[in-house]
């Protein structure tokens, strides 16, 4: 091989290269948005009464279509789709939504809320003609 075929294998093999793209900037900047994102974003409480779900063995899986939510504290308070109701403006609440075309009712109660509190709103959610009833629990 003569001086003039490795000049040219030179020649060759810088033009083969290209231009080599630095990703450590690019790999910077997502982490500060990332951060930024993440120090800035406003989370939602679930509910403002603190409901502690009692946990179940066996499971089915609830459809996903709008349903009415009734949480049940502890101390007997009753909160409808994020709202504070007081438990004798409960039927009203329920029959409007029943009105508004809801049939489905899931219920959040606490583990150590009334049995009797439960069976009411289940009364009065039957008697405003909510058909499909649920009660939530903890995986």
């Amino acid at each position: 091989m003569s001086l003039r075929d490795r000049g040219t294998n030179l020649r060759s093999r810088r033009r083969n290269q290209g231009a080599i793209v630095e990703l450590t900037p690019l790999i910077d900047i997502t982490f500060q948005l990332l951060i930024f994102f993440l120090l800035t974003a406003t989370f939602q409480e679930d509910s403002s009464i603190d409901v502690d779900l009692a946990r179940a063995k066996n499971q089915d899986k609830a459809s996903k279509q709008e349903a009415v939510v009734l949480s049940i504290g502890a101390d007997g308070g009753m909160e409808v789709d994020k709202v504070l109701v007081d438990p004798g403006m409960l039927e009203n609440y329920l029959c409007a939504q029943a009105q508004a075309g809801k049939d489905t009712m899931h219920i959040r109660a606490d583990k150590d809320s009334k049995h009797e509190d439960l069976v009411h709103a289940m009364d009065v959610a039957k008697a405003c003609g909510l058909k499909k009833l649920g009660i939530l629990h903890q995986n």
